[in-house]
């Protein structure tokens, strides 16, 4: 019985230190040991969360202060590639994720590069000039994410399911909602982290119904979310491969617990969602919230909160949409094909990495949230030296103001055309 009761002692003693050390490791991992990175979140008082699925971890990187910059700031980069390239050594590189710092009109940039996919993060201003972020000196804590996809497997021989950890990642009062993949039954996961860090998470896995497929799924991870409220309530408002769109209250989020997202929409197939961010618009006076999707296969979706409201409302979808069909929502088709990903960069543009397509270029541009295109993609009637708007009260009233603001943060207010 002594030894016994020794051995039993020794035995608790190593299991609290055990126990101890693995909590210590959950928060305590540097910025140093990043191994990959997947998504970016900016979170509060200049912390920015970066994601690390090679290691399921998230950190949180403590930026230096930056002064606070009014709205107005214009990006025009328009051989992103090249910039980035130079500073890992003339590598391919491949962006990963793109994120705004409120209100300093900083952009941060991740991205992987070489044959071994060396993970980089950049900040990038308006200047032209970009900067890469020194990980192993920056001040950092971090989250073992738990559950996470541990299989070898990978999806037509190239993709890692473990590289589908962290699929779309947004802060929101107080809280890191984290989307992707668990090793669990149930695989599709959203997590909700607060932050600072402690070694506490909540774990929700969740199916839909997914309209093209005709089948209710419990893999397939939301791609691309954001937020929204109506009725008192705050919800998830979440986009999947081959577009459904989903609402999940998030008072359903409980730790442990299966649910069911509500399927209101399909905005269609063939298409994986890129982004997905919440904004608002003023028009003749009227304040108008709405969702902006960006979609790596399709031309991006504006989305009025009102819709999501009004279906959300209704009973959810539990048939098939036929390919091709679209049905839910009356979206309006906003010209951003080739986004790869998009944020607010403040409150009159989007700032958006894109694949600018007939020109095969990489790029991060602003793009205003007034008409969602840049002027200076098209060759059109306007663009002639010898078109003018003279004698035109239409095209002056309601054309030029416009085009003139889009010349001016494009780099073209030379070719700003007199009015008279």
């Amino acid at each position: 019985m002594v030894i016994q009761s020794l051995l039993r002692g020794v035995f608790m003693r190593h299991f609290a230190i055990a126990v101890a050390c693995c909590l210590g490791a959950a928060v305590n991992a540097s910025a140093a040991d990043i191994k990959s990175i997947s998504r970016l979140s900016a979170g509060p008082n200049n912390v920015l969360f970066v994601a690390d699925w090679k290691t399921a971890r998230v950190h949180a990187i403590a930026l230096p202060e930056a002064a606070q910059k009014p709205a107005g700031a214009s990006f025009n980069i328009l051989d992103l590639e090249a910039l980035l390239s130079k500073q890992v050594g003339r590598a391919k590189i491949s962006v990963e994720d793109m994120v705004a710092r409120p209100g300093t009109a900083e952009v941060y940039v991740a991205v992987s590069y070489g044959a071994a996919k060396e993970p980089a993060l950049f900040v990038i201003t308006s200047d032209q000039k970009a900067r890469r972020v020194d990980l192993k000196a920056a001040k950092s804590t971090s989250i073992a994410l738990r559950d996470a996809p541990d299989t070898d497997y990978k999806f037509w021989r190239d993709a890692p399911e473990r590289s589908y950890t962290v699929t779309d990642m947004k802060w929101r009062e107080g809280e890191l909602f984290i989307a992707g993949l668990s090793n669990q039954d149930f695989t599709s996961t959203l997590r909700r982290v607060k932050y600072p860090f402690d070694s506490q998470q909540s774990t929700t896995s969740v199916e839909i119904y997914h309209t093209g497929h005709n089948l209710v799924e419990t893999r397939a991870p939301i791609r691309a979310m954001s937020f929204a409220s109506w009725g008192g309530k705050p919800y998830l408002v979440a986009a999947y491969t081959c577009t459904p769109i989903v609402t999940i209250p998030l008072e359903d989020l409980k730790d442990g617990a299966h649910i069911r997202g509500k399927t209101i929409a399909e905005l269609g197939y063939g298409n994986t969602p890129a982004g997905m961010v919440a904004y608002t618009k003023t028009d003749q006076g009227k304040t108008e919230d709405l969702l902006m999707l960006v979609n790596f296969e399709r031309g991006a979706s504006v989305i009025p909160v009102s819709q999501v409201q009004d279906a959300s409302a209704r009973p959810g979808i539990e048939t098939v949409v036929p390919f091709g069909q679209l049905t839910g929502l009356d979206t309006t088709p906003a010209p951003l094909a080739g986004a790869m990903r998009i944020d607010n960069l403040d409150e009159k543009s989007f700032i958006v990495v894109r694949r600018q397509l007939e020109k095969d270029a990489l790029q991060l541009v602003t793009i205003g949230k007034d008409l969602s295109f840049r002027l200076s993609d098209f060759v059109s009637e306007y663009a002639f030296q010898e078109y003018s708007f003279k004698g035109d009260d239409f095209q002056l009233k309601y054309i030029k103001p416009r085009q003139d603001i889009l010349l001016q943060e494009e780099g073209f207010a030379d070719q700003i055309k007199p009015s008279n």
